[in-house]
């Protein structure tokens, strides 16, 4: 989150107290033109006076101590009321960050909270908390029907209408387009430089809003949209308190070994397909695979190279199982779909460049892992055992 700076100083040496040279210099050039002409106002006047009663040059000199003194005086009180405004914007600043890390803090204890209420349920209820706008909806990703699904809302009206809204992945509803691209997105229906809210968002009075990624480690896993009914945009603040909330959320739910999960939507798993004669591209039972330096361990879907550990997703897990088991052939992306994809699911066309781009990214904290997996152009992808990249090494494509 954006740290505002509260603190300041009037010059190299003083503090806000001590009126330095420079600053009466700056409200003297401000105020100039002004001061000239009351100077040669009163100048006028003076000399004027002074021609009549004879003590010109006594009047003058009393004259110009007068004017003098009078914008000595603006000076000093227009350089006070600048130092006071600036500490009052200051300490507004400061309640406003104040006021909006009680926020935060009151999302964190809700994500934490051991109550009876789903992981969803609690990260609509923060993230309503931490933005203060009047609605908040989870939307989990159903990978197995490439879609987004609603799981779980806050909001004191009626939103029952959106159990049956459903935002294919590769669509161009903004819950799609912001977890392809990993990042929040303003939506706003009053505004065109921004994407417009969806129609059930609008149909229920909703004007502006938020939409942002949720993520487990690399894996995009669901959106979260916050609604207000103002008529101003959601600023850059609100966007990085969602942002703080979803972080949270996500990494706790890392450390916690928890998926965020809810009574109105289950986690999908991919379910392999019996193995027929008939179909070389059907998925062979999953078995664990060992060889030196590399592991895949069917029951927790985890991935052992050089004694580390490595969580995968699902499809993750089938990919690299489907490669592993004929090393060094390469395999087509087309076969690669067919085998980790089940036909009733709506995957993009590049859904296997893209699993296999996050599978290299895992791959790549072991020194053997960044050539496990070749690109193997005009064929597809080929997994290289790590005794052949140790013995000569394989840079991926």
């Amino acid at each position: 989150m954006t740290t505002i700076n509260t603190s300041y100083t009037i010059n190299d040496t003083g503090s806000p107290r001590h009126y330095s040279l420079n600053k009466w210099i700056n409200v003297y050039s401000d105020n100039w033109v002004n001061y000239s002409m009351a100077t040669v106002m009163a100048l006028s006047v003076v000399i004027s006076v002074g021609l009549l009663t004879g003590s010109a040059l006594g009047l003058m000199i009393i004259g110009t101590a007068l004017t003098g003194s009078s914008i000595g005086i603006h000076v000093f009180m227009s350089n006070r009321i600048r130092i006071t405004s600036k500490e009052l914007a200051e300490a507004e600043a400061k309640l406003l960050k104040e006021a909006s890390s009680s926020r935060i803090l009151s999302g964190i204890r809700t994500l934490r909270a051991n109550d009876s209420l789903s992981a969803d349920a609690r990260l609509a209820a923060a993230a309503r908390m931490a933005t203060e706008y009047p609605a908040a909806i989870v939307f989990n990703l159903r990978d197995a029907h490439g879609v987004l699904a609603p799981s779980n809302w806050n909001y004191d009206g009626q939103l029952s209408h959106i159990r049956d809204q459903f935002e294919p992945v590769n669509g161009e509803d903004p819950g799609a387009i912001a977890a392809r691209q990993g990042s929040a997105i303003i939506l706003s229906n009053t505004d065109t430089r921004t994407e417009g809210l969806p129609s059930w968002a609008e149909n229920a009075g909703f004007s502006q809003g938020i939409v942002v990624p949720i993520s487990r480690g690399i894996d995009t896993i669901g959106v979260v949209y916050v609604f207000s009914k103002s008529a101003e945009l959601p600023s850059l603040e609100e966007i990085e308190q969602l942002e703080l909330i979803v972080s949270f959320s996500s990494h706790s739910a890392l450390e916690s070994g928890r998926e965020s999960t809810s009574g109105q939507s289950q986690p999908f798993r991919i379910v392999e397909k019996p193995v027929t004669s008939s179909s070389t591209d059907s998925p062979t039972a999953t078995r664990p695979i060992r060889m030196d330096g590399f592991a895949l361990n069917p029951e927790s879907e985890r991935m052992e190279m050089d004694g580390m550990l490595i969580s995968l997703s699902p499809t993750e897990f089938l990919l690299m199982h489907a490669l592993a088991s004929s090393p060094d052939k390469p395999i087509s992306p087309e076969a690669l779909m067919n085998r980790c994809w089940s036909k009733d699911s709506l995957p993009a066309e590049n859904a296997v460049d893209v699993a296999i781009f996050r599978l290299r990214k895992k791959l790549n904290k072991t020194s053997l892992g960044k050539g496990l997996i070749k690109t193997v152009r005009g064929s597809g992808y080929m997994f290289i055992p790590p005794a052949s990249i140790a013995a000569s090494p394989v840079v991926a494509d």
